[in-house]
C-alpha cells in the first residue's frame, strides 16, 4: 500500500483545536483577565493550517479555505494582528456561512463559522469603537464557538455515536 491508500479526515482534530483556542479566551475575557498568549496563539494557528494542508490533499475544498482562514488568523492574532484585520477576517468568516449553507455541512459548523465571525468583528470593533464592555462580547462569542466546536468535533469523531447537525 502506498501513503496515499489511507485518507484520514481532519475535520475532528481541526475542531478540537479550535475548541483548545476558544475556552481559555472565553475564561479570560469573561473574568476580563486578558488573552491568551501569543505563543499559544500562534502554535495554535500553525496546527490549524496544517489541517487545512490535510483537507487540501483529501479534496476537501471548504475544509481546506475555512480551516486555512482560521488557522492565518489564529496565528496573526499571535504576531499581534490590528483591529481591521480583525474585522476584515470576520467578514469574511460571514460571507463562509452561505457557501456552508448551500454545499449543505452540518448546522453546528455553519454556527461556527458565525461564532467564529462574531470573535474576530467584536476583537475588532472593540478597539475601533472602544468600551469597556467588549470583553463580555468576545466572552460569549468564544464561549459559544467552543461548544459547537466541542460537540462536532466529538459527533465526528465518535463516528455516529453522537448524531451531526
Amino acid at each position: 500500500m502506498s501513503e496515499n491508500d489511507y485518507k484520514i479526515d481532519p475535520t475532528a482534530f481541526g475542531l478540537f483545536l479550535v475548541a483548545v483556542v476558544s475556552l481559555p479566551l472565553a475564561v479570560l475575557q469573561l473574568k476580563d483577565e486578558g488573552v491568551p498568549t501569543s505563543g499559544f496563539f500562534t502554535l495554535m494557528g500553525l496546527l490549524i493550517i496544517l489541517v487545512s494542508y490535510i483537507a487540501y490533499r483529501n479534496g476537501s475544498n471548504f475544509g481546506f479555505i475555512v480551516f486555512g482562514l482560521v488557522g492565518a488568523a489564529v496565528a496573526l492574532t499571535g504576531i499581534g494582528m490590528g483591529e481591521w484585520e480583525n474585522i476584515t477576517f470576520g467578514i469574511v468568516f460571514l460571507m463562509a456561512i452561505p457557501w456552508s449553507i448551500s454545499i449543505k455541512t452540518p448546522k453546528a459548523l455553519t454556527c461556527i463559522c458565525l461564532t467564529t465571525a462574531l470573535i474576530f468583528l467584536t476583537v475588532g470593533l472593540s478597539t475601533v469603537i472602544g468600551g469597556d464592555y467588549w470583553n463580555w462580547l468576545i466572552g460569549i462569542s468564544a464561549a459559544a464557538n467552543f461548544i459547537f466546536n466541542i460537540y462536532l468535533s466529538y459527533a465526528l469523531a465518535l463516528e455516529g455515536k453522537i448524531p451531526v447537525y
